[in-house]
C-alpha cells in the first residue's frame, strides 16, 4: 500500500511514465486545470476519471485509488506462467543424525473444535491490530470446489508435488499419518475439497524477515513463537494457538498471504504469500527422507535447493489460491485447506459450520464486538463463480446484540453508567468493585505491590432470561472471554443474574490496571481459558502470587452473591426466583399461612430422557378464580435451582390448563395435575439430576366464577 494521497501517486505516475499535465488532459478529454486540481487534492477523480487515468497511463487504477498493489497494471498470463514455472514445495530435509520427529505436539495442545479454531484465530487478530487503529475485521470465507475449480486450485497448490509427500507421510502409522490417509481418502470419494479463508485488516500484517524473529517467522517458520509485541493488551503468549489452523486441515496444509503495514528491508509491502505443510517424518520413494515440515514458495537463491522463500506480489497467484487481498489494507488471509471439523464424527455442511462460527465469535467476544473494537462476518460460497462475483450463498455480520443480548446490554449500562445501587427490578445493573492485591514484579517491567480494582457487573434476570442465567464471564483488556462459570448455586434463593467481571485494562485505563492485565495474562495456560497459578505466574511475581489470584476469584464471587442474595424481607422456603413471583392482584400474598403450595409431589424419568412429574396444591378457598403457574427445577451435584420448562401440562383434580398455567375455580382448596420437561433445557442429563415443584405465579383473575 503506497503512502500518500491520490494526488500524490498521480504526480508519481506521470512521472514514471514522462507524460505531462497537459498530455494527461489530452489523452482522457479533460482539461490541464483539472488535472491539475487532482495532483493537488483540491478535487478527487470520478470513477469515470479514475478509470480513464489508468486506462491512458497503463497504472493500476486500485493502485491509483487507494494505493494497494503494484503501480503497473499486471498482466495474469505471464504472473501465472512466473508462478508455475517458480512455486515449489521445499520440505525440510531428515537431520543427519538419523533422527525422527512423528508431528509437531503443538498441533495436539488444544481440543479440536471449530469454537476452539474461532477463539484462537479471533484472539491473533487482535493482537494483531494495529495500535491506534480502527476495528479490526476478520471475515471467515467457507468456500467448496468442485470438478473444474478443484483441478484448478489444486494445481496451483503444486499437488502433485504435495500429495507425493502426504502419501509418505501416511506410511509411518502414526496418528497424524492416519488422519492425512483418512483426509486423502475423503478427496478420493467426495471429488470435492472445502476451504476456510480467514481473512483480517486493520492488522499489521506478517512483518519480518523470512527467518529468524518477527511476525512471519512466528507464524510460519517456528514454533512456540508468540511474538507478542506489546504484550500486556494481547490475548496470549505461548504461540500455540496457531496449531488449530494445521489440525482444522484435512491435509495438515495452510496457506498464507499478506499485505504490510509498512515496506520490509528490499521495500515490498504486498501479496506475500507462503503456504506451510505439518507433517511427520516420512520417506518418499525409499530414496529421500525429510524431517516433516515443508513450505510453498519460490526457490531460494542464496539456499539449497529444499528452501522456499515468500512470493511477493503476484496477483494471479494469491487469486488462484483464493487469498487475493484487493482494497481492505494490511492484514493477512490464512486458507485452511481442506477445513473440516476433526472434532465431529459426522461430515458438516458450510452452513453448520458457519452457524458455528457465528455463535463460537460472540459467546468468546462479545466484550470486543460490543465495544467497536472487533468486526465479524461469516460467509459461504458453492464455486468460484460466487466467490469471484462476491456473491456469497450465505453472508452474516456477527451481531453481539442478537446472540448475548444479556451481556450486550450490561456493557451497555457500563458505557453510559446506567447502574443501580440494588437490584429491585428485572433489567437493573448493578456495578461494584473487586479488589485485585497485585505483588510485586520479579523481571522486567518490574513493579511494586498494587491494589487493582476490577469491576463487577451484574444485572437482575428476567422470568424469559432464566433458563440462560446465573453465568458471570470474566475478561481483560483484549476483549475476549477468559472464562466462564455458572453459578446457580452461588446462594438460597438468589436472584437470576448475568455478571461480567472487567479486569485490567477492561475495567479503564489508570496505570496499575495496565500491571493487572500483565498479572492477569501470565496467569493463563496456554488454552487462555482461565486464571490459575502457571509456573510463569510464579517465576515472575514475588511469593503470595497464587493466594492473590485465587483471594481475586473468591471475592469477586462473594461479592456477586451480596449482590443477588435475597433481601431480608424476602426470606422463606423456596427459590427466590419463585417466591418473588407469588401475586394475588397487585400487593403480595402476605403471610406464609395464605399462599398456595406444593404438597405433594412425584415423578419419574421416561425413556427420552424427560422428567414425568405429578404434584397436589393445597390453597386457601378464595371467591375468585386463581390462575397458578407451576415451575420445576433440577437440583444437581452442583447446586440446586436451575429452572427448566415445561413441555405439557395436564389437569388430574379439581382444575384446568391454560398454556402452561392452571385455571382453579373460586373456592377450591386443593388441585392435582402431572407434566413432562422439556429436555432441550435440561441443564445435565434428567438421570443425573433430582427435581423440585413449586409455584412460580399465583394471580387472582376475577371475583367469581365466570364472571
Amino acid at each position: 500500500m503506497s503512502d500518500g494521497t491520490i494526488g500524490a501517486r498521480l504526480i508519481q505516475a506521470l512521472r514514471d511514465c514522462e507524460v505531462t499535465q497537459a498530455g494527461l488532459a489530452t489523452r482522457i478529454g479533460g482539461t490541464q486545470a483539472g488535472v491539475s486540481q487532482w495532483c493537488t487534492g483540491k478535487k478527487i477523480p470520478t470513477s469515470h476519471n479514475l478509470d480513464a487515468v489508468a486506462e491512458s497511463l497503463g497504472i493500476s487504477r486500485n493502485w491509483l485509488q487507494s494505493g494497494i498493489g503494484p503501480m503497473r497494471a499486471v498482466d495474469p498470463t505471464s504472473q501465472r506462467a512466473a508462478y508455475r514455472s517458480q512455486a515449489f514445495w521445499g520440505f525440510r530435509p531428515a537431520p543427519p543424525d538419523g533422527g525422527r520427529d512423528f508431528g509437531n505436539a503443538n498441533v495436539w495442545s488444544f481440543d479440536p473444535t471449530v469454537e476452539v479454531l474461532v477463539r484462537e484465530v479471533l484472539q491473533n487478530a487482535l493482537d494483531a491490530g494495529l495500535p491506534g487503529g480502527p476495528a479490526v475485521r476478520v471475515t471467515f470465507r467457507i468456500i467448496t470446489l468442485r470438478n473444474g475449480e478443484l483441478r484448478s486450485y489444486l494445481e496451483a497448490l503444486k499437488w502433485a508435488e504435495l500429495k507425493q509427500h502426504l502419501d509418505a507421510s501416511t506410511h509411518n502409522r502414526q496418528k497424524l499419518g492416519s488422519l492425512i490417509k483418512d483426509g486423502l481418502d475423503w478427496l478420493a470419494d467426495s471429488k470435492e475439497l472445502t476451504l476456510l479463508v480467514i481473512e483480517d485488516s486493520g492488522t499489521t500484517g506478517l512483518l519480518g524477515a523470512e527467518k529468524g524473529d518477527g511476525k512471519f517467522a512466528a507464524l510460519c517458520r517456528n514454533n512456540l513463537d508468540s511474538n507478542k509485541e506489546g504484550a500486556t493488551t494481547k490475548g496470549g503468549a505461548f504461540g500455540l494457538g496457531k496449531g488449530v489452523l494445521w489440525r482444522a486441515s484435512r491435509f495438515a496444509t495452510v496457506v498464507f498471504c499478506s499485505n504490510l503495514a509498512h515496506p520490509n528491508e528490499e521495500g515490498k509491502r504486498n501479496l506475500r504469500l507462503l503456504g506451510r505443510c505439518d507433517l511427520p517424518w516420512h520417506n518418499v520413494d525409499d530414496t529421500q527422507s525429510y524431517a516433516g515440515p515443508g513450505w510453498l514458495g519460490q526457490r531460494n537463491p542464496e539456499s539449497e535447493d529444499h528452501d522456499a522463500v515468500s512470493f511477493w506480489e503476484n496477483e494471479s497467484l494469491a487469486s488462484d489460491l483464493y487469498l487475493a487481498r484487493s482494497d481492505i489494507g494490511s492484514g493477512t488471509s490464512a486458507c485452511v485447506v481442506g477445513f473440516h471439523d476433526p472434532s465431529s464424527d459426522k461430515p458438516k455442511s458450510p452452513r453448520e459450520l458457519a452457524t458455528e462460527i457465528e455463535r463460537a465469535s460472540a459467546a468468546h467476544f462479545f466484550p470486543a464486538l460490543a465495544m467497536g473494537r472487533l468486526n465479524v462476518a461469516v460467509q459461504t460460497f458453492d464455486g468460484r463463480r460466487e466467490y469471484a462475483a462476491g456473491t456469497p450463498a450465505t453472508s452474516v455480520e456477527v451481531d453481539a446484540r442478537q446472540l448475548q443480548p444479556e451481556f450486550w446490554q450490561i456493557l451497555r449500562a457500563f458505557e453510559d453508567r446506567t447502574f443501580v445501587e440494588t437490584l429491585t427490578r428485572p433489567g437493573d445493573v448493578a456495578c461494584k468493585p473487586v479488589s485485585l492485591n497485585l505483588p510485586a514484579r520479579k523481571i522486567e517491567p518490574k513493579h511494586g505491590e498494587y491494589e487493582h480494582e476490577a469491576l463487577l457487573l451484574v444485572r437482575y434476570a428476567s422470568d424469559d432470561e432464566a433458563v440462560d442465567a446465573n453465568r458471570l464471564a470474566m475478561f481483560r483488556g483484549p476483549g475476549m472471554v477468559v472464562e466462564e462459570r455458572k453459578l446457580s448455586g452461588i446462594c438460597l434463593g438468589s436472584r437470576p443474574f448475568h455478571a461480567l467481571l472487567l479486569c485490567g485494562l477492561a475495567a479503564g485505563t489508570e496505570p496499575t490496571n495496565d500491571a493487572a492485565d500483565e498479572f492477569l495474562r501470565t496467569a493463563e495456560p496456554p488454552s487462555h481459558n482461565k486464571w490459575v497459578a502457571t509456573p510463569e505466574l510464579k517465576t515472575s511475581y514475588a511469593r503470595g502470587c497464587v493466594n492473590a489470584l485465587s483471594t481475586f476469584l473468591v471475592r469477586a464471587v462473594e461479592v456477586l452473591r451480596d449482590l443477588v442474595k435475597p433481601s431480608s424481607r424476602d426470606l422463606g422456603d423456596g427459590p427466590n426466583s419463585l417466591r418473588e413471583l407469588f401475586r394475588i392482584g397487585p400487593e403480595p400474598i402476605s403471610t406464609q399461612r395464605e399462599r398456595p403450595r406444593v404438597v405433594d409431589q412425584d415423578g419419574h424419568v421416561d425413556e427420552q430422557g424427560r422428567w414425568c412429574v405429578e404434584a397436589r396444591i393445597r390453597m386457601k378457598p378464595v371467591e375468585r378464580v386463581t390462575l397458578l403457574t407451576p415451575a420445576v427445577s433440577f437440583v444437581a451435584e452442583t447446586g440446586a435451582g436451575k429452572a427448566v420448562r415445561w413441555q405439557s401440562l395436564e389437569s388430574t383434580t379439581n382444575c384446568s390448563v391454560e398454556g402452561f398455567a392452571l385455571r382453579v375455580p373460586a373456592r377450591t382448596r386443593e388441585v392435582a395435575f402431572s407434566g413432562i420437561t422439556d429436555p432441550e433445557s435440561h441443564p445435565v442429563p434428567a438421570q443425573e439430576s433430582s427435581i423440585v415443584v413449586d409455584l412460580r405465579r399465583v394471580v387472582q383473575v376475577s371475583q367469581v366464577e365466570g364472571s
